[in-house]
């Protein structure tokens, strides 16, 4: 799982600071991006994360390709 903290452009409107975010992500054992679509700030970078995982996961036997929500497409 990634967490993905959106409209990172949006300073003024923020909820949680990034360190906050991030700190609560690795307790769950989960990677951290902040995004902007606006700015296409770290977008891409969200989805390579995601996809980098989920990459791990099949070749650590963790995560089988016909498990759960359909498998993997």
């Amino acid at each position: 799982f990634v967490l993905v903290g959106h409209k990172c452009d949006l300073v003024a409107e923020r909820a949680l600071s990034a360190e906050e975010a991030g700190h609560f992500a690795a307790t769950l054992g989960m990677a951290f991006v902040e995004t902007s679509a606006l700015s296409n700030h770290n977008v891409e970078l969200a989805f390579q994360t995601l996809a980098a995982g989920i990459q791990q996961a099949l070749g650590e036997g963790i995560l089988a390709p016909h498990q759960g929500c359909g498998g993997i497409k």
